[in-house]
């Protein structure tokens, strides 16, 4: 089966659709998609009404004469893949001034590209690292999934795309995953060390994943299993993911 993009972006847009962090008040529709693991009219025009995934999409996509929706672009911008490697750096920091300077300050965009000596790229780590960077606390929007007590770093490992090893199925509804969570230390975001953590396997009795086993990889986001992960994609997810933190980590993350 050739893979769907518009499938893998509704399986990692659903679960902070879901929570009613971003996204039009569609969940059904992103769900139906997919369970059924098929695109539909009305699945491209939810995603389309994501106004915080949606521009990057179409940034990969017209850097790369790609339709938006092309596996390869929303791989790119989900997990990671070497698409990103040919974004033209100028083209990049471009698209970030037109599109977020309204939202963060100028000087902010301008140290991503001008300030440290990191590669910069359209992957959702960057996005989900440094707009939490320029807050002072965890916003109001995301308070009930997170508690008023959390601290920032971890609401970004919450936002971020984790991957993580499955190591049993717990009952019918959640799977105990290994992987490595967010921690700041000495003001440093980094990986800490394997633990242990509960993923949700199955939304309304159903999963987006089938056949899974102990010892598959999988992508998680907001707590949800969105996809069974090749040893190449975990490769990319986790060298983007830290390329990004060391943009971040460029730029002091507030307490």
């Amino acid at each position: 089966m050739i893979p769907d993009g518009a499938i893998l972006a509704a399986r990692h847009s659903f679960m902070p659709n879901r929570l009613g962090y971003c996204g039009p008040d569609e969940n059904e529709v992103l769900l139906d998609a997919c369970l059924k693991n098929r695109r539909s009219k009305q699945l491209i025009k939810t995603l389309e009404g994501f106004q915080g995934a949606q521009p990057y999409l179409r940034f990969i996509a017209q850097s790369h004469g790609l339709d938006v929706f092309d596996y390869r672009v929303v791989e790119a911008y989900w997990l990671g893949n070497d698409l990103l490697q040919r974004i033209p750096r100028n083209g990049f920091y471009d698209h970030l001034r037109e599109r977020l300077a309204h939202k963060f300050p100028r000087e902010h965009i301008k140290k991503l590209f001008e300030s440290n000596p990191f590669a910069t790229f359209p992957h959702h780590a960057l996005h989900v690292f440094n707009a939490f960077s320029s807050m002072g606390a965890v916003p109001n929007a995301f308070a009930n999934g997170v508690g008023p007590e959390a601290k920032v770093w971890e609401l970004m490992d919450k936002c971020r795309i984790s991957w993580g090893k499955i190591l049993h199925q717990d009952d019918t509804e959640n799977l105990t995953v290994e992987y490595e969570p967010i921690q700041r230390q000495e003001g440093q975001l980094m990986l800490g060390k394997a633990v242990e953590t509960k993923v949700r396997y199955r939304i309304d009795g159903h999963s987006f994943i089938t056949n899974a086993i102990p010892g598959d990889m999988i992508s998680f986001h907001w707590g949800l299993a969105c996809a069974k992960l090749t040893p190449q994609q975990v490769a990319n997810l986790k060298k983007y993911t830290l390329l990004d933190m060391e943009v971040a980590n460029s730029i002091p993350v507030p307490q």
